[in-house]
């Protein structure tokens, strides 16, 4: 599925928009496939019987090292998101609906870690007013933000 961009009176979007939008959007998804990689990764490293324990540090400081890259990839791609939709690029929709409910559904699932939890943070700092601001304006769009803030909070 590619995002839908905001059709707007008189409003074209260039194909490079559209091409930016959607490599956005594989990033965002990719790196949450990668994250989950790391993790497996790592979990089977500290679980092998067969390895050393110099052998075993050595792979799980690589393996470190590729989440470290990972988190700043992942922090890197909101930051970019957020200004996207600060200059209206994108619609609040794809916010709540691709991006905050994504990572909360994370939480709910008890797949959260730190990197995800600080990804959700940022969004909702950097663009948590904006968003609350589109929504205030229909009651639906306000309870779906309302509620994605709460389950953020808890």
């Amino acid at each position: 599925s590619s995002i839908k961009i905001p059709e707007e009176a008189n409003a074209k979007v260039s194909p490079f928009q559209k091409t930016l939008l959607n490599r956005c959007q594989k990033e965002f998804f990719r790196e949450k496939d990668d994250e989950k990689l790391i993790d497996g990764k790592i979990k089977e490293t500290q679980e092998d019987k067969t390895l050393t324990n110099q052998k075993r540090k050595d792979e799980l400081e690589e393996l470190y090292y590729q989440r470290s890259k990972l988190k700043k990839k992942m922090l890197g791609n909101i930051n970019f998101i957020e200004e996207l939709y600060n200059l209206n690029m994108i619609s609040a929709k794809i916010i709540q609906m691709q991006c905050i409910t994504n990572l909360i559904d994370k939480k709910n699932k008890r797949h959260l870690n730190d990197d995800s939890v600080e990804c959700l943070a940022k969004l909702f700092t950097v663009v948590g007013s904006k968003l609350e601001g589109d929504a205030s304006e229909d009651d639906k769009k306000k309870q779906v933000f309302e509620d994605s803030y709460a389950q953020f909070k808890s």
